[in-house]
């Protein structure tokens, strides 16, 4: 739904505004997004402690840990768009000025809108908490999925009627208040032992959930580094001609991240129902998702490797052509961030994810800073791609060695798990199970 609504933005936009107006508004809208995580990290680290406290019958825990998230992620959310509200206010006509097509009144008007959209964005993201630990996880999910579809809705009705920003920026934030009453709704009969009175320390419940929080914070921003950092690098060292065709073909290998994405989710969320049995379940969890998943990108890569060139003609109306040298980079180190997928979900369901974040944070800037100084000295764009394979590794590695740790496996007893009989009894078990789904 997420990429849907992606495609189906920019038409809609375009069909009734001026570029300037469709770029006016892109640019607005940019800064909400990065806003939005602060609720969503919280959400994450606190619904791991609320879950795991549930499954083990630990209420008082569990209530802290919803309270102390949605205090905390609610405060800081305030204080970031009070904030940022303050700024536009007062450079309103240097922005209007620089922005041309929008007057003063309506950016700060818009931005005000704009605010209640993000307050209610993390409120829904919190109510997720509760979902969780009332087993209605994919109700979650769902209704997050329809509240995007219907962002889609009210854009193209927002923008027919009107070439207001304000106008658009309220349907947008009313929407999404009325998704946020409905999942707090949803979510209290879910899980209605969540709101009974407590009188726990919610210091403490906070205590243990910045580490984690922070994690979850810092992972978009790596993701941002390897992704728009390099798209960066590649167009002020190359021009735009070799940056539209590195774009494209990055594009197309990033396709299997729509299954890795959907995989990590999975595993995440179904982490905190596994029961007592939970070690043994983990470790053929571990062996028989990785083999899979390594299955899946080595059949991935041989058909792109084969249909790449005529993919990339078709998808560029033939305007760009498909280097195998940027794919072959690209295909390495997307395999290794996908390998990654199922160990990193073991270890940031446990909310024990903050030291391989770290590292993969300090190694994607080290890489980073060293394509940075290749591409200065006129290295090829391959060399400098290259870079994302040690960066990506920096997650990868640390990731297998926290959930080998986690699940009371060695290095060496891991790599005899994938080979053996009962892996391929696993594999086999797991397709038709996804064959046999209605």
């Amino acid at each position: 739904m997420r990429v849907a609504v992606q495609i189906a933005t920019l038409p809609i936009l375009f069909a009734s505004w001026s570029p300037e107006r469709v770029g006016g508004w892109l640019l607005l809208f940019a800064l909400p997004a990065y806003f939005a995580v602060v609720g969503q990290a919280f959400a994450g680290a606190g619904g791991n402690v609320a879950l795991a406290s549930a499954q083990e019958g630990r209420w008082e825990k569990a209530r802290d840990a919803l309270r102390a998230s949605w205090l905390t992620s609610s405060a800081i959310t305030a204080t970031l768009l009070a904030a940022a509200l303050v700024a536009v206010f007062v450079s309103k006509d240097a922005l209007s000025s620089s922005l041309a097509v929008v007057p003063a009144d309506e950016l700060v008007a818009a931005a005000a809108w704009l605010a209640l959209y993000v307050a209610a964005v993390a409120q829904s993201a919190v109510a997720g908490i509760t979902f969780r630990v009332g087993q209605a996880y994919p109700q979650f999910v769902l209704s997050n999925a329809a509240a995007m579809l219907l962002e889609v809705v009210v854009l193209a009705v927002c923008v027919l009627l009107s070439d207001s920003y304000v106008v658009l920026a309220a349907g947008l934030a009313l929407l999404r208040v009325a998704v946020a009453l409905g999942q707090y709704a949803y979510g209290r009969r879910a899980a209605r032992d969540l709101f009974s009175a407590t009188k726990g320390d919610r210091r403490k419940a906070l205590r243990e959930l910045i580490r984690p929080t922070l994690a979850f914070m810092l992972l978009p921003v790596v993701y941002v580094l390897n992704l728009q950092a390099y798209t960066v690098l590649v167009g002020a060292a190359y021009g735009a001609a070799v940056l539209a065709a590195f774009v494209a073909t990055r594009t197309i290998v990033r396709l299997i991240d729509l299954v890795t994405n959907t995989l990590f989710g999975i595993q995440f969320f179904e982490a905190g129902y596994l029961g007592a049995n939970k070690q043994a379940v983990q470790q053929r969890q571990l062996a028989t998702m990785t083999l899979a998943t390594l299955a899946l990108a080595i059949a991935f890569s041989v058909f792109l490797l084969i249909f790449g060139p005529l993919v990339q003609s078709v998808f560029t109306v033939g305007k760009t052509a498909f280097a195998y040298d940027l794919a072959l980079v690209l295909l390495v180190s997307g395999t290794i961030r996908a390998l990654a997928v199922t160990p990193q979900a073991l270890v940031s369901a446990e909310n024990r994810h903050a030291s391989f974040v770290a590292v993969y944070f300090a190694g994607s800037m080290a890489c980073l800073v060293i394509a940075a100084g290749l591409a200065a000295g006129g290295a090829s764009l391959a060399m400098i791609l290259a870079l994302l394979i040690p960066a990506e590794l920096c997650q990868a590695i640390p990731a297998f060695r926290s959930a080998l740790q986690q699940v009371g496996m060695t290095p060496s007893g891991f790599l005899r798990s994938l080979v053996s009989r009962q892996r391929f009894a696993d594999v086999g078990e797991l397709w038709r199970f996804l064959k046999d789904r209605p």
